[in-house]
């Protein structure tokens, strides 16, 4: 009798359950739900970014001025309004609506723009799943907002200043809430002011406000001003509370100088995935072609900038390093302009925090780095440091080359007295170009630069290659081998006499 009750109370559950089941679709649970809306505006997009705690199930649709976002198994949290009033470029507002079965409707209610870019981000080091709308402006884009007009670049040395992190990438958190991005972009903003101040240069930013711009952009800005120098500016963090002190970095394209210094390179070069930029346009300046670019001139004139400016940091703060740190930062990842990043100082010891919020500490670092550039500047010989800007109605009539053993585009570049992104556009060449021995491609008329700097004789020591030298130098292989009349082949001996740049 017991297991007669017992089997029909089981029988009733199970029915109870079909008919719930049945009655209710199973749209109606609602499995994510909408935390909150954040919006950022750069000088040539809004982006709006929903927060969501699981990973979103939707669909979007667009038809003139207003694109439609449809969720399934979604809810709206309770903090979000029916509607946000952002009237911010390109956006009027955002309308939601809670409809039946587990549904949410988000509509932008758009405002004079070019187009919109609708996708989604995985959860990510504490952030949570998100949905991503860029509205791209009819606005000026951001390579001509910062671009100089022809006659400022020739009477001027563009340098570049690079906040780093921005937007939805905060960069380090200080344990009273300070962001990295906030710091560095109003020290940044006062290099700006002090080397505006010095007659032969202009400085420019590569972000002027609270957004984030992507390393493609970043570095694109460098090139299409023609810089002379690039600078990305940042503040370090530690578990140890006591570390502290200002560095200096240059790239490297193998391994890092030290742990350290591998394991900053390796939380700097996540923030494209942090600022929330879309995989398709990741990683298009990284290719093979461009990193053997790296290989001679450019690294040493970093590395020569960074050794001046880490002499002027040490005036205002204690050092972390007192020699150039090394390591792969994407940030650097320039063919023919020498870049650096500077760690200004730790957020995560409270006393540094303090000088870097300070005005009078960020006073003292901006006019550090602007006598930094200025004294790297004189010292520097006019051959190795002019970057020649030609418009397109003045291009030089080119002649043909036929690419040798041992050359890059940099390479043949600064031999021909021109820009690699020059000699790319004479020869509608991709980043992602290779060249190959026998190729035949076009340079400039003017014909190869002859080696102007003065020379001393140097004993070969023991260790010594062509291509350390050459390195060490801040000179090709190539370059070497002509100064010196020699094959690249050729093998060096101790006690060797050869001519070096002074």
């Amino acid at each position: 009798m017991a297991f007669t009750d017992k089997l029909y109370k089981m029988m009733n559950t199970f029915f109870l359950l079909l008919f719930i089941v049945g009655f209710f679709p199973s749209d109606v649970f609602a499995s994510a739900q909408i935390l909150n809306v954040r919006h950022w505006t750069a000088p040539d997009h809004t982006r709006i970014v929903l927060d969501i705690d699981e990973e979103p199930v939707y669909n979007f649709e667009q038809t003139n001025n207003l694109i439609t976002l449809n969720f399934r198994k979604t809810s709206l949290g309770k903090e979000l309004p029916g509607e946000i009033i952002l009237n911010k470029p390109g956006i009027k507002k955002l309308v939601f609506h809670s409809l039946d079965k587990g549904r949410v409707r988000v509509e932008f209610h758009l405002n004079e723009y070019k187009n919109a870019d609708v996708f989604k981000l995985k959860k990510f080091q504490g952030r949570p799943d998100r949905v991503v709308v860029d509205i791209m402006l009819r606005e000026k884009p951001l390579e001509q907002v910062i671009k100089m007009p022809e006659p400022a670049i020739k009477k001027k040395r563009i340098i570049v200043i690079d906040p780093g992190h921005g937007g939805e990438d905060p960069g380090a958190v200080s344990r009273r809430g300070t962001y990295e991005k906030d710091i560095v972009l109003a020290i940044s903003r006062g290099i700006k002011k002090e080397i505006d101040k010095i007659p032969q240069f202009r400085a420019v930013l590569t972000r002027s406000g609270d957004y984030y711009v992507s390393f493609d952009r970043r570095l694109r800005m460098a090139r299409d001003t023609g810089a002379s120098l690039f600078i990305s500016v940042h503040a370090d963090t530690a578990k140890n509370t006591k570390a502290r002190g200002s560095s200096v970095y240059s790239l490297s394209t193998g391994g890092a100088s030290s742990e350290a210094a591998k394991l900053l390179a390796q939380n700097e070069n996540l923030s494209d995935i942090i600022g929330g930029v879309p995989a398709s346009q990741g990683k298009k300046e990284f290719d093979p072609i461009i990193l053997n670019m790296f290989q001679t001139t450019t690294i040493n004139f970093s590395r020569s900038y960074a050794h001046v400016l880490i002499k002027h940091l040490n005036k205002i703060n204690r050092l972390k390093y007192d020699v150039v740190q090394e390591a792969p930062f994407n940030v650097l990842k320039l063919p023919d302009i020498p870049a650096v990043l500077l760690e200004t100082a730790y957020l995560s010891n409270p006393e540094e925090e303090r000088l870097l919020k300070s005005r009078n500490y960020q006073k003292k670092m901006a006019v550090a780095v602007a006598a930094s550039v200025k004294e790297y500047f004189s010292c520097l010989p006019e051959i190795t440091t002019a970057q020649k800007q030609r418009s397109e109605e003045n291009r030089p009539s080119a002649k043909k080359y036929a690419v040798k053993k041992g050359d890059t585009l940099f390479s043949i570049s600064r031999r021909h007295d021109t820009q690699v992104a020059e000699l790319m556009k004479m020869n509608n060449m991709k980043t992602d170009d290779q060249i190959y021995i026998g190729q035949v491609i076009l340079v400039p008329f003017a014909g190869e630069a002859p080696f102007a700097r003065p020379v001393r004789s140097y004993t070969v020591r023991k260790g010594d290659t062509l291509y350390s030298l050459a390195r060490n130098n801040s000179m090709t292989v190539d370059e070497l081998c002509k100064l010196n009349n020699m094959k690249s082949s050729e093998t060096l001996y101790l006690g060797q006499i050869i001519k070096l740049p002074q």
